[in-house]
């Protein structure tokens, strides 16, 4: 007998996946990674004259037990800059790798800090350039965020200007707890000049409010335009009925069928018919003509 204490313990339903079409996120994630690599990687690139490329854009419910787990290995991973969005809670974290990479272009001492081990980074204390920096950067990538995922939730053209999704100052603290819906999207950067290349994370926690518009534009998508066209034909087009019918014998005098002439009608009684609704016995119909054609009439509930 297998002891209760050895027995595997199941796995906990995501109930912010259930019933949502979260396998299409994948395809979403590529359309974000296609914008944001546009509108982020692209004026860096001109800008400071470096090569970094938007490698990959992840959006899944947020595993809150990972981010705690690397807070272990790396304390610059439990600081978060967060403030109130207009729809919820937005969080950011950005690896200060990617924040010492860019700020060390713009001083022109890339080649004396972007190669600097990630151990050595957490070692330094945070200077208020680089806080200004990173405040400026988080602020950047949740709003482009944000307008990226409006535009995929409307179907809207891809639009580099700048969206109305206005956050307040952010504020520096931990992940927040305060919400349970909360999903992620992160974005892998590599700086190809870095010896060896360098990847690093900018990370965007969002509420699912964020996340509503878009899951069920995805829904609706997955549901397809058939069933829709079903929907709206006449009650006539989607009702279809099975009759099954045999032969039948009258008898009659001669005088009755020398008096038949062509287009005459033979009276013909039937018994009442059986309607079945998936082989079960529903209700009793009497059979009737009417202009040439059997109808079913007079419908009776069967007990």
């Amino acid at each position: 007998m297998t002891s209760p204490a050895l027995s595997p313990r199941p796995a906990a339903l995501d109930t912010r996946s259930l019933g949502r079409p979260v396998h299409l996120l994948p395809r979403v994630a590529v359309r974000l990674r296609e914008t944001l690599h546009r509108q982020l990687c692209l004026p860096w690139n001109r800008r400071y004259h470096a090569h970094y490329d938007l490698r990959e854009v992840s959006l899944q419910p947020l595993d809150r037990a990972a981010r705690e787990a690397e807070v272990l290995l790396d304390p610059d991973a439990g600081r978060w800059l967060h403030a109130m969005g207009p729809s919820g809670l937005v969080a950011c974290r950005i690896d200060r790798a990617l924040v010492n990479g860019l700020m060390a272009r713009r001083l022109g001492l890339a080649s004396a800090s972007t190669d600097a081990p990630a151990s050595e980074l957490s070692a330094l204390p945070m200077t208020a350039t680089e806080e200004r920096l990173l405040q400026a950067l988080a602020r950047q990538g949740c709003q482009l965020t944000l307008q990226a995922l409006a535009q995929v939730a409307t179907a809207a053209p891809d639009n580099d200007e700048a969206g109305s999704n206005d956050l307040p100052p952010l504020q520096i603290g931990g992940l927040p707890t305060n919400c349970t819906d909360a999903w992620e999207v992160t974005l892998l950067v590599r700086d190809a000049d870095a010896r060896p290349e360098r990847d690093m994370h900018l990370r965007v926690v969002l509420d699912g409010a964020y996340l509503t518009p878009l899951l069920r534009r995805l829904a609706a998508q997955h549901r397809g335009p058939a069933r829709a066209a079903v929907a709206v034909q006449p009650l006539a087009r989607r009702l279809t009925l099975k009759l099954q019918a045999r032969l039948l014998e009258q008898e009659m005098d001669l005088g009755s069928v020398l008096d038949l002439a062509p287009g005459a009608l033979i009276p013909i009684h039937l018994a009442d018919a059986t309607v079945l609704v998936e082989g079960s016995p529903l209700m009793r119909a009497a059979v009737a003509e009417h202009h040439g054609k059997l109808c079913l009439t007079s419908f009776e509930d069967l007990e």
